[in-house]
């Protein structure tokens, strides 16, 4: 029996917590979904004791306009999909959060794009196919989709980001 794990669902904008409550708050993929991410930081980041933990995963971009196509690519995906920020961009949030950066690292995942765009009919699918296959530029380098027969592969990047509690 584990007795000391409280798990509820909230507003990640409006946490219906005290100050200090918790001695750990974690989120994993779902902040790209968030109307305002540096809200949702420092509203988890209220909501902790002092030397309490933040740790987040979610996924990420590279900075500038790379990262705005990766979005919007997503977004045509998936409408819930809100923005993915950079590295830079999620240092910045936690930061600012007043959060110690204790861990930060990024894995790639490789992605089968016919089961990623899967929820969309065949006019949908193959406008994503289009747009992944005349990708250039640092987007292409970040997504470095592999066209085989059949099946292609792209890839994106996990964030995880631990932060302490000043």
């Amino acid at each position: 029996d584990i007795t000391n794990v409280t798990i509820e669902y909230a507003d990640a904008d409006s946490l219906p917590y005290p100050d200090g409550r918790y001695h750990l708050v974690t989120c994993r993929i779902a902040p790209h979904h968030f109307g305002d991410v540096p809200h949702f930081v420092r509203e988890a980041t209220r909501v902790l004791r002092p030397g309490g933990i933040l740790a987040i995963v979610d996924n990420i971009v590279p900075d500038g306009t790379a990262g705005d196509y990766i979005n919007a690519y997503e977004k045509l995906r998936d409408p819930s999909h809100g923005r993915c920020l950079s590295q830079t961009e999620w240092q910045d949030a936690f930061v600012q959060a007043g959060l110690t950066i204790l861990q930060q690292e990024h894995l790639e995942k490789a992605m089968v794009f016919e089961s990623w765009a899967a929820r969309h009919d065949a006019n949908m699918q193959r406008f994503l196919h289009a747009m992944l296959s005349e990708i250039t530029g640092e987007a292409a380098t970040f997504l470095h989709p592999k066209f085989t027969t059949g099946q292609t592969i792209f890839h994106l990047r996990e964030g995880i980001f631990v932060g302490q509690k000043d």
